[in-house]
């Protein structure tokens, strides 16, 4: 039965719901995780260092969170731990061959598309309905198999905003999505971490993408709040903000200590910086190019638009297409080697809602619900990640 979502007095109260909701998926994931683990003989205890430094990272409301979704699942509170703080590091372990440091570069493609001078003319597109700027997240993970994903609404909280997303079940960090006053962030991954902040230091990027959706309206809030922590301690991304008229990719540079800004009308980015150094991988180069190549000859690029960025199949399949796939006869059924896209969504500035893809958006229906919106059980539980999986 759809629902819509209460509200909850504490991050510890809408964590335990957000468990009993998503129960099912990540009791499950975290079972054939564990079999996976048996299987190649994994040492946890590595992985269970660097999560537990990790942990003490966040923030004291995210920590209650995370606590409270440990206590209502029933699995070794240990391998969740690894599950919700080193699952990367555990696709290394788990892949076939070298891994997906070696043969498979970090992933996810975004697409930034500021706010036109003026209104778009109406033969602009087939969404002439859109005023505030777009934002394209294809998500790319290691190990999508064991991944399963869900929208996620929160209600505010005190002072704190709400936000919709789609992530993955049984989680605390999230990597893109929108809160209830419109603000959208969303990030990419880059390789650029500085060797002397230690884990327990160092706010990692699905936290900064929850802190900036909980504490900021306005992408001028956003920035003043990034500004405020030493860049030093972020961690290598690139940073979309987008609210009802304002609209800004920033390149985080811990290494250089420096955030750069891109402010252009149309902004496509991968996994490397552009105006900046950092290191550069064919994967990461061909997505970039061929995602601005398909909106090179929009003014204003709809909706429609992105979503044929999502889907794009071009030096595909496998690393360099930006929607992934997994290649051939790798690491089936959960390509722990290799990143494939997990899910797609699309946000629009003053906006608070999300247009969605579970799993591959080139095979995904595409469905959009708004904060506060009756949305389908099937989609906040992850059961409908499941059945296409």
């Amino acid at each position: 039965m759809d629902e819509t979502i209460a509200a909850a007095d504490t991050f510890a109260e809408q964590a335990r719901r957000r468990a009993e909701t998503e129960r099912e998926a990540v009791e499950w994931a975290v079972d054939e995780l564990a079999s996976a683990i048996d299987d190649r003989g994994v040492d946890l205890e590595p992985l269970l260092e660097y999560a537990r430094r990790s942990r003490e990272s966040l923030p004291d409301r995210h920590r209650r969170a995370y606590e409270a979704m440990t206590a209502a699942f029933d699995v070794d509170p240990a391998l969740y731990e690894v599950y919700v703080f080193a699952y990367s590091e555990l696709c290394e372990e788990l892949a076939d061959g070298r891994g997906r440091s070696e043969k498979n570069p970090k992933g996810c493609t975004n697409v930034l598309v500021a706010p036109p001078d003026s209104e778009p003319p109406a033969d602009v597109g087939s969404d002439s309905t859109t005023e505030g700027p777009l934002v394209l997240k294809n998500r790319d993970i290691a190990g999508r198999g064991t991944r399963p994903k869900s929208v996620v609404e929160q209600p505010p909280i005190d002072d704190y905003h709400g936000f919709l997303t789609v992530d993955t079940c049984g989680t605390i960090s999230i990597f893109k999505g929108v809160n209830d006053r419109g603000l959208v962030a969303a990030n990419t991954y880059i390789d650029s971490e500085r060797d002397d902040v230690d884990p327990e230091d160092q706010l990692r990027n699905g936290t900064v993408i929850r802190i900036v959706l909980e504490e900021c309206a306005t992408v001028g809030e956003a920035r003043s709040l990034l500004e405020s922590v030493p860049t030093r301690q972020l961690c290598g991304q690139t940073l979309f903000l987008a609210d009802e008229t304002d609209a800004v990719l920033l390149e985080v540079d811990p290494v250089a200590e420096r955030i750069a800004v891109d402010d252009a009308p149309v902004v496509a980015r991968t996994n490397h910086f552009v105006l900046s150094d950092s290191t550069e991988t064919e994967s990461s180069i061909r997505r970039r190019r061929r995602a601005l190549s398909l909106l090179e000859n929009d003014e204003y690029p709809d909706r429609d638009e992105l979503w044929a960025v999502a889907r794009d199949h071009e030096n595909g399949p496998g690393d360099d297409s930006i929607c992934r796939h997994p290649e051939p006869e790798t690491d089936e059924p959960h390509a722990f080697g290799q990143l494939t896209t997990a899910s797609a969504a699309v946000f629009e500035g003053g906006s608070p809602e999300i247009e969605v893809a579970m799993g591959n958006p080139c095979e995904g229906e595409r469905t959009r619900w708004s904060f506060g919106e009756e949305i389908p059980t099937d989609l906040r539980t992850g059961r409908r990640w499941l059945d296409r999986h």
